[in-house]
């Protein structure tokens, strides 16, 4: 059957950027079930979106829908005649229900029901054009928006009001109508040259005609052209535009045929924290930032216009002079701020809340503070201990500024630079700026062992203060950045190499609270850490069983590093030829106490012994428990483990020939002993036992 592509273009007034990615799944999730409910079937299917636009665009659909049978099931099969070779009143009945004759009827069985009487019928396909006009209005029908309007006596809700429905299947247009608009073949070019209508011929032209009227409607076809743009103001001014990958995204839905416009500013704006900068020119303006080759922010900015048009000298002056009244209300709260002392700063806190129930930030800075102080002591990290005892009090302090009052993003950054106006070390005012650090999954760590303590405090402050309240993430739900803040802990720890008691650490966290802060049980805040813990484990090639296998160590004693060293040589020795027959049995001996309810621990009486395979393996394993146990002491696991290769050839005796569970109980409770020794070395090292 004969294939042409099929397309719907929704133009409206000027929507946010941030509505655009969002409607454009939407699209294609709708559609794809509505073609699928309608069996209508296509080779692919893509969305695509503008401030002015939303389309979506389906390849290879055939001129009908597919033919259907649909089938009615009746009575028994036995009823269809009686003895005398006649239809039954049944057969006849149920006929006649379905517009038909019994002689029409057929047989077919029923899983549950036997064979039954059914009535085929065969509904042949519909046209495409038909089946296209009822599901795309019900596709716009179900768009949702963080936002709506209406706009007309229907009162359609809707993100903008909806200028022009564009719809065709091939050359053929798609009739409906929406919100008192008319589909047709009719949508206009780049509004920056008069917004000219444009009959649309066929489809699988639509994307050219646009283009020949200067609208570039695919993201990755705008996207490339404005990193071409952007590439191409680099080698023309020889200076380095930063490209924020944010900003990229949010410029490609404000334009449809990007052009890039450069212009110079005072450079009395580059007093100016070069953070500060870029986040005006990102949030405010959507202006990219430019840098010498050093990184040194330099007097000019790129905006991104919207096609090529007369006037481009008035648009740059229209750029600069918005961008530097912006600007000056940044020195203006900047100034203000420098001529403020950080310890100033700290004092406001007071009049902060923090959480219900948990105090002011000033409490809360407090608590930071002891955290951070005994994180010196107990962390092996080769930190500055006066130097974090002088950051501590001021990592929140910047939250009563100007500055990260107007962009909260800031927070930390500006401490930095008030720190270091207070007269404050580049060690101290580093670790206040690095305090909320890392950001993401991905982002850097605070560079500096001091940050990266007075990092930990906070973040484990917080994790313990949402517990307390029974504030625990589940499902999508994390209003506070649980998540992150625990992901940041584990990354620290791990890759910083710290050797710290997350439990014990845990613990002092709760015990700071408020006394009406009423759960403090460590367990499920450790466990969520864990969590975290695992996907790091896996990314760094640790399997599932193995991360399994070493999780009751960091829940007991809270040592991640530790707990990274127990699964990497579990997974190294893995590749060993013995050492999977030696989990095995681990295995199964553990099984073994679990049934008789035993606990490994008690030493078994060599006198009561009755098999040379108890005795060889009791040797063995006094032989090399000594060295096991040294090993483990040395945190080198790897090689405990592989003492445990010694026994393979006695402990594979010992279960082919030894029945533990003897019928004498003296006998049974020795060989218990015996095992439970085994299994109580190997758990000093891992749960082998979890390994699949």
């Amino acid at each position: 059957m004969h294939k042409r592509d099929a397309l719907l273009e929704i133009r409206i007034e000027n929507i946010p950027a941030r509505f655009v990615t969002s409607a454009e799944e939407q699209l294609k999730k709708h559609a794809a079930q509505a073609l699928a409910e309608a069996g209508l079937t296509y080779v692919s299917m893509e969305a695509f979106g503008t401030y002015k636009r939303l389309v979506l665009y389906v390849y290879g659909v055939p001129a009908k829908t597919e033919e259907k049978v649909q089938k009615a099931y009746g009575p028994a099969a036995r009823l269809l005649k009686d003895a005398g070779g006649n239809f039954t009143p049944q057969a006849a009945g149920f006929a006649r229900s379905r517009g038909t004759t019994p002689d029409k009827l057929g047989v077919e069985t029923v899983p549950n029901k036997g064979e039954v009487l059914v009535f085929e019928t065969r509904v042949p396909g519909r046209p495409t054009v038909k089946v296209l006009a009822e599901i795309y209005p019900a596709l716009i029908t179900k768009l949702q928006f963080p936002k709506n309007m209406v706009w007309e006596k229907s009162r359609f809700r809707f993100a903008r009001p909806i200028r022009s429905l564009l719809a065709l299947y091939g050359d053929k247009p798609v009739r409906f109508s929406v919100a008192g608009v008319r589909s047709d073949r009719v949508t206009v070019g780049l509004s920056a040259k008069g917004s000219r209508r444009i009959s649309v011929p066929s489809a699988e032209k639509y994307f050219r005609t646009l283009e020949h009227a200067d609208v570039l409607v695919k993201d990755e076809t705008r996207l490339e052209a404005l990193r071409r743009e952007l590439a191409a103001v680099s080698a023309r001014t020889k200076l380095k535009v930063e490209l924020d990958e944010e900003l990229l995204k949010e410029n490609l839905y404000l334009v449809e045929y990007p052009v890039c416009v450069v212009a110079g500013y005072s450079q009395e704006f580059l007093n100016l924290p070069h953070e500060l900068v870029h986040l005006v020119m990102k949030k405010q303006l959507k202006f990219f930032t430019v840098a010498d080759a050093r990184g040194a922010l330099q007097p000019y900015f790129v905006g991104v216009r919207d096609g090529v048009s007369k006037g481009q000298r008035n648009v740059e002056e229209g750029f600069r002079n918005v961008l530097e009244a912006r600007f000056r209300d940044a020195i203006f709260f900047y100034t203000r701020d420098l001529a403020t002392s950080l310890a100033t700063f700290k004092d406001k806190l007071g009049a902060i809340i923090f959480q219900a129930g948990l105090g002011t930030m000033a409490d809360k800075t407090s608590r930071v503070e002891r955290l951070a102080s005994w994180f010196c002591s107990n962390s092996g990290a080769n930190a500055d201990a006066e130097a974090v005892a002088a950051a501590a009090p001021h990592v929140y302090a910047d939250l009563t500024s100007g500055v990260v009052g107007e962009f909260p993003e800031l927070q930390g950054t500006m401490g930095y630079y008030y720190a270091r106006s207070s007269g404050m070390t580049e060690t101290v005012s580093r670790a206040i700026g690095d305090f909320y650090l890392p950001l993401s999954a991905s982002s850097p760590l605070p560079a500096s062992p001091e940050g990266a303590l007075v990092s930990l405090a906070g973040k484990l402050d917080t994790l313990a203060a949402d517990f307390a309240l029974g504030r625990i993430p589940s499902g999508s739900e994390d209003p506070h950045g649980l998540r992150r803040q625990a992901l940041g802990i584990v990354r620290i720890v791990l890759e910083k190499g710290l050797r710290l008691d997350l439990r014990a650490a845990a613990g002092r966290a709760f015990a700071a609270l408020p006394p009406d802060a009423s759960q403090r049980a460590a367990e499920p805040l450790l466990d969520f850490l864990w969590q975290r813990a695992e996907t790091i484990l896996a990314e760094e090639g640790c399997r599932f069983d193995e991360i399994k296998a070493v999780r009751d160590f960091f829940m007991s004693g809270g040592d991640l590093l530790d707990c990274r060293d127990r699964a990497r040589d579990v997974h190294a020795l893995r590749g060993n030829e013995g050492f999977a027959s030696i989990a095995a049995a681990f295995k199964r001996a553990k099984n073994i106490l679990r049934q008789a309810k035993a606990r490994p621990g008690t030493v078994p009486d060599e006198k009561v012994f009755e098999k040379d395979e108890e005795r060889v393996l009791y040797d063995g394993i006094k032989a090399m428990s000594g060295r096991l146990r040294a090993h483990v002491a040395s945190r080198d696991y790897a090689r405990g483990l592989a003492e445990l290769l010694a026994i393979k050839g006695s402990l594979d005796d010992f279960f082919d020939k030894v029945m533990v569970m003897a019928e004498d109980p003296k006998v049974r409770e020795n060989r218990l002993s015996l095992i439970g020794s085994l299994v109580s070395l190997v758990e000093g090292v891992a749960d082998l036992s979890q390994l699949q």
